[in-house]
């Protein structure tokens, strides 16, 4: 009975000292402190491969977290995006100055890391009136990807186009038909690397979907008897300035955040040869938006209510297009996104073909977006939003019809 006791009261004990350590690491954790004062994290997520003995920037993000809302900005930037950078004559594109660096620091992930993310800082502060700081990096390399989302336990993804590509000299083999995919680590990583006849603009909206689906998935609650070896995973392939314990608080941070409350952004340009031109007015324009307060929810605008406005003027403005190998369904969706509420003020054919069906938010105010998505879900068949900001154009939404777009009863 002593010696039960005795026990008891060395668990006991030792709880309560780890608690106190968890109380002392967070009083002195600086993102811990950031999300009580409600402060905006900002980071740059990098992803490195490693190809022809070099190591690559291949995938380039930055994220911006309000603890207040939970709402989690993501502004893609393609890895071919002219940069010109002083000491590094030879580098042209972004995704070159992490190889750069990485050769000439002695393979040495933390260097690497951090002078991109000084040329991130740099290349975004070109288009706006204030410098744009980022306190933080995390780089994760394709070993460290495949292992977390093991250690998840896969991830379901919706594919709506056929992803083939074989690359013998390189040892990649991607092979998808459309339909509803279980994949693993190794398998979600040949996901997010397949680019297709859309090129990097195409992987770049496959990785911002890729987190929303992740986003979604990571709240299950059987992840919870998982997360120790979820989080040992992760942070064992993650280079990254901040500690293992901001780490781990910002993962049960994610937990509270919803996929509605994800903004994805592409960084605005145009190709300009072989490389990506930024546009500086319009990236400015992106991140005032992603400094400023969220988009708040406007609780009137469901998919019922809608039908209740009294003026077109109340409404959210949309122009539809047609991406699909069906004829007549842009007229046929503004007429019904009409009798919904919505002011459809353009419609007709898309130049190009697509498989998936996308609301793009072309205001960055998100929320009349969700909305026209929203009315056109069904069943299974829910369209996929995206932010593609263009203030000049004078409308909230864009709806690109693709060929997995379910007709409307």
């Amino acid at each position: 009975m002593k010696t039960s006791r005795t026990i008891d009261f060395l668990i006991l004990g030792g709880c309560a000292g780890l608690a106190l350590i968890a109380i002392v690491l967070n009083s002195l954790s600086p993102i811990a402190q950031s999300i009580r004062a409600g402060e905006r994290i900002t980071a740059v997520l990098i992803g490195s491969d490693y190809e022809d003995n070099a190591r690559h920037s291949d995938t380039l993000m930055l994220v911006s977290y309000d603890p207040r809302s939970r709402f989690l900005d993501v502004l893609s930037i393609p890895r071919d995006t002219m940069i010109t950078v002083t000491g590094m004559p030879q580098v042209r594109r972004i995704n070159e100055v992490f190889t750069y660096e990485f050769r000439h620091s002695g393979k040495n992930f933390m260097i690497a890391s951090m002078a991109l993310k000084s040329v991130v800082e740099t290349l975004l502060s070109s288009g706006t009136a204030q410098a744009v700081d980022i306190p933080y990096f995390f780089t994760i390399d394709y070993k460290g990807f495949r292992s977390a989302i093991d250690a998840m336990g896969g991830i379901t993804i919706k594919v709506t186009e056929p992803m083939h590509y074989d690359d013998n000299w390189g040892n990649l083999h991607i092979h998808f038909d459309p339909g509803i995919h279980r994949m693993n680590g190794k398998q979600a990583l040949e996901y997010v690397r397949f680019r297709g006849k859309s090129a990097d603009s195409g992987r770049v909206l496959r990785q911002q979907l890729f987190i929303k689906e992740l986003a979604r998935q990571i709240k299950r609650p059987q992840l919870l008897w998982r997360f120790p070896q979820y989080a040992q995973a992760v942070w064992s392939g993650f280079h990254t300035n901040i500690s293992a314990w901001d780490f781990f608080g910002l993962l049960i941070e994610a937990r509270h955040m919803k996929p509605a409350n994800i903004r994805p952004f592409s960084l605005p340009g145009a190709p300009h040869g072989n490389l990506w031109k930024m546009n500086m007015a319009a990236t400015g324009k992106i991140i005032g938006m992603m400094k400023s307060a969220p988009p708040a929810r406007k609780s009137g605008r469901t998919a019922e209510s809608v039908k209740t406005l009294e003026s077109l003027n109340d409404a959210p403005t949309v122009e539809v297009w047609n991406a699909s190998n069906q004829p007549n369904m842009a007229r046929f969706v503004a007429s019904y996104l009409r009798r919904q509420g919505f002011d459809v003020v353009r419609y007709g054919p898309f130049a190009t073909r697509q498989e998936r069906t996308l609301i793009v938010d072309r205001s960055g105010q998100l929320r009349p977006a969700q909305q026209v998505a929203k009315v056109l879900a069904r069943g299974s068949f829910e369209p996929e939003v995206v932010s593609r900001v263009d203030i000049s154009q004078q409308v909230d939404a864009w709806v690109l019809i693709g060929n997995d777009f379910v007709l409307p009863e």
